[in-house]
């Protein structure tokens, strides 16, 4: 058992040596995670800050001048540009000179100011269609104030059928900042593409070296050759994950309600179940080459899957079925959880015993390989 640990030590050490050789080695583990801690709550976000309208006025009363002002002032409105015909405001929206479009038919001011309906025209860049129609939701929010201020009714009840106005409270993101709904992503982003691109270089790393062969002849065991591999990845997972750690919470303040212990454990487990994936496909894979295109084929649909760029619930409902197969998907959740929810150990229990089953079966398989491939 003595000399077991010792051999195993020996080749976790030989493992970390071989990730932290050269300062170009350590260059490559850190620098990918300070560019993306730095880039992606900046880039992928879904706010809508900087939108430029285009505005057609065909009434020229009171309340549509009172319309045109409360537009242009509106903070996340960067540009109104007025024109004078439809035709100029479909050249426009064409040229992608404006994200959404406003038309403000004949007879408006006199409708909105008796009473009645006084529809309003907001055409979206299908082009951009996300963005567009949140755009559009602030010109309806507006356009509805200003209704209901004119007519002395609530501002969220248009027929004003109950004179109480709606307050509504955002659970675990009061700000709705999209920079708290990312930075717990990256500890499965990061983790994912570390773990893999550890795990599946490996053996063809050795095979590229003509190592392999030496590596088969020594005393270690398979599983010692798999937890040799194994450990010093999620070691390096971690190391990385408290860089996030420490921006998401010093640097762009989202607040960590949840157990520490609770995320350590689920980040060292989902680094297994990936490590063992990845030993899968190096197992197959004769150059590290190969290694790296299946790797990539992989991570794709891993993150389409999990839930980090659009919701699973808004998938088809054959594919939902799939992200319950992809470990991504429950780090998001275990992470949001800890991150926003406060989420302990026993709240996130279910996730870490789903990810520690995909973990025992992508281990084992690796093992089973690695074990004909040594015997």
């Amino acid at each position: 058992m003595k000399a077991c640990i010792h051999r195993l030590i020996a080749l976790i050490i030989k493992e970390l040596h071989l990730q932290f050789r050269t300062p170009r080695s350590v260059m490559m583990l850190v620098m990918p995670v300070l560019l993306q801690t730095l880039i992606f709550p900046f880039v992928v976000t879904l706010d809508v800050t900087h939108c430029d309208v285009v505005l057609l006025d065909e009434d020229g009363g009171p309340h549509a001048a009172e319309l045109r002002q409360r537009i242009a002032a509106t903070p996340y409105i960067s540009h109104v540009e007025h024109v004078t015909s439809q035709k100029e405001l479909h050249r426009i929206l064409d040229a992608r000179q404006a994200m959404i479009a406003v038309h403000i038919p004949p007879h408006f001011s006199e409708s909105i100011g008796s009473g009645r309906n006084a529809p309003l025209q907001v055409i979206c860049d299908g082009r951009r269609s996300n963005s567009s129609q949140i755009a559009a939701g602030y010109i309806s929010r507006i356009a509805q104030r200003l209704s209901a201020e004119i007519n002395g009714l609530p501002v969220h009840h248009p027929e004003a059928t109950d004179r109480g106005e709606a307050l509504v409270r955002h659970l675990f993101n009061q700000e709705l900042s999209y920079t708290w709904f990312i930075m717990p992503c990256l500890f499965g982003l990061i983790g994912m593409i570390t773990s893999l691109n550890i795990s599946a270089m490996a053996l063809a790393r050795e095979r590229e070296e003509g190592t392999y062969e030496q590596l088969c002849v020594t005393p270690l065991s398979p599983i010692e050759i798999l937890l040799g591999k194994t450990i010093p990845a999620t070691v390096i997972v971690l190391g990385q994950s408290s860089i996030i750690w420490g921006m998401a919470i010093w640097a762009y303040g989202v607040p960590f309600l949840g157990s520490p212990g609770a995320l350590v454990a689920g980040i060292i487990v989902y680094s297994l179940t990936l490590t063992g994936i990845g030993f899968f496909i190096s197992a197959f894979c004769a150059t590290q080459q190969q290694a790296y295109v299946c790797m990539f084929c992989f991570i794709i649909p891993c993150i389409l899957l999990s839930g980090f760029v659009a919701p699973v619930e808004n998938m088809p409902e054959f594919l939902q079925p799939a992200s319950r197969l992809d470990p991504l998907y429950y780090m998001v959740l275990i992470a949001r959880g800890i991150f926003l929810k406060g989420d302990g150990l026993a709240e996130i229990l279910p996730h870490l015993a789903s990810l520690g089953a995909i973990g025992l079966g992508t281990l084992g398989t690796a093992y089973i390989v690695l074990r004909r491939r040594t015997g």
